[in-house]
């Protein structure tokens, strides 16, 4: 309901992070190891990165698992037969006129797409490239990295559950701007605090973690308040696609900015 709305986002935002954790902890104790020498469990060969590589694996068949319970159990929505059957070309003329009436309609609308997608992809990088400082910059084993990124998820769980309640009190723009202003200001932080060594990063990407989550479930929420009634799936359609279409970003400058300063 809309009185809960941000309580329900920030539970089920925050229950994918739990859900990372289980899934880092079987990484970690089954193929990486708690130490260099240890190994897993599952007794995987570290040769030529296999107990790295196969992780991408389990990720995908850990995915698929937990994908069938929503694709059998929720109800679906009745179809919307009104709308015409075109081609696959024909339905990019349908798109940019479907964008341009939600322009006249609702333009805050298109707006926030538009912002949003941008600073979701910031929010993306976050946890894409915090391992890759932490191994590279701050000398984290793979093993201190999963550690980090579970004391990383558990953080952002707890507060993307917190942070739900706030949004229905308080309203979803100020968690958002709260929370991209705390990323900035600790960002900052470990940028500046690097020469004090791994005790930094640690502080620094906690707190970062502490923000992630409440913006990404909180960008929801502003989202359905302010979509026009009836076309919730087609925003919610586009809100995925304006974040895709925006995923080169954070990838193009670390790398330009690993270029220009010469090290990460």
């Amino acid at each position: 309901t809309p009185r809960t709305v941000g309580k329900v986002s920030g539970l089920g935002w925050g229950a994918g992070y739990l859900g990372g954790i289980v899934l880092l902890l079987f990484v970690l104790l089954g193929l990486v190891g708690l130490t260099a020498s240890s190994g897993g469990f599952l007794g995987v060969p570290h040769d030529n990165g296999l107990n790295i590589r196969i992780i991408a694996v389990i990720s995908a068949a850990w995915t698929l698992v937990f994908s069938l319970p929503i694709l059998f159990t929720v109800p679906e929505i009745e179809a919307n037969n009104r709308r015409m059957k075109v081609g696959f070309f024909q339905s990019y003329v349908v798109l940019v006129r479907d964008i341009a009436a939600l322009w006249r309609e609702s333009r805050n609308t298109v707006l926030f797409l538009i912002s949003s997608a941008l600073f979701r992809d910031g929010l993306v990088g976050v946890f894409t490239f915090g391992g890759i400082l932490a191994q590279g910059t701050f000398g984290f084993s793979s093993g201190q990295v999963i550690i980090f990124a579970i004391a990383a998820n558990v953080v952002a769980g707890v507060s993307t559950f917190i942070s739900g309640l706030f949004d229905d009190r308080f309203g979803a723009k100020p968690v958002i701007v709260v929370s991209l202003v705390g990323l900035i200001l600790a960002g900052i932080g470990v940028f500046f605090a690097h020469d004090l060594g791994a005790g930094a990063f640690w502080v620094g990407g906690l707190i970062l973690s502490l923000f992630v989550g409440p913006a990404q479930s909180a960008s929801r929420t502003f989202l359905a308040r302010i979509t026009p009634a009836g076309r919730e799936g087609e925003v919610f359609g586009l809100y995925a696609t304006t974040g895709r279409a925006v995923s080169f970003l954070a990838p193009l400058l670390f790398s330009a900015f690993v270029a220009i300063a010469g090290a990460q």
